[in-house]
């Protein structure tokens, strides 16, 4: 006896359009071309927006959304969860003199761009980190997350304090956002 599908159910589900979503890795690392001069109208220690995100590598990933400048622009609006991981990375002093600057401040921001003059900044993740002087290299990652209400054409990117040290690694710096209701 022939079975029989319900279809309707099925042209259903592939009509329903895919939830806005973008996972995206750094392009190259703290390269100065990518860091113009830094953007007076963002908080003093995160100045430096990151404007070489892609997703060109493996997971990465970009649907219904759009990616320009750094800046993902949201589609619709709704809840979005917002993420980013940066990976700072700079060799440690070579000599005694040097030695005062072992220690840095690492800041990292996330920024909402309206129709208001000034972005708003909606997270910020800071770190303050000394290293032995002996090691060949100093690692930190800041990461941070959040839920926020985003209107439809408001863009998000992020920021940060020290644009030489960011190092691009597909596994160690990212920025996403998912929309969770739909």
């Amino acid at each position: 006896m022939p079975r029989s599908y319900n279809t309707s159910a099925v042209k259903m589900l592939t009509t329903v359009p895919q939830r806005p979503s973008a996972h995206l890795t750094l392009r190259d690392s703290g390269l100065s071309g990518s860091y113009p001069n830094p953007q007076p109208d963002l908080h003093q220690s995160c100045r430096h927006p990151v404007r070489t995100w892609g997703n060109g590598s493996f997971g990465a990933h970009l649907r219904n959304m759009t990616l320009s400048n750094g800046r993902l622009r949201v589609p619709m609006d709704g809840r979005y969860y917002l993420y980013a991981q940066v990976y700072f990375r700079y060799p440690s002093p070579s000599s005694e003199a040097d030695q005062s600057s072992a220690s840095h401040q690492l800041v990292q921001c996330i920024y909402k761009k309206t129709n208001y003059l000034r972005p708003i900044q909606l997270l910020k993740g800071v770190g303050t980190k000394c290293w032995a002087p002996d090691a060949e290299y100093a690692l930190h990652s800041v990461y941070q997350g959040g839920l926020f209400e985003l209107r439809a054409g408001d863009e998000v990117f992020v920021s940060v304090s020290s644009p030489t040290m960011v190092h691009a690694e597909d596994s160690a710096s990212y920025f996403g956002v998912f929309r969770l209701d739909l």
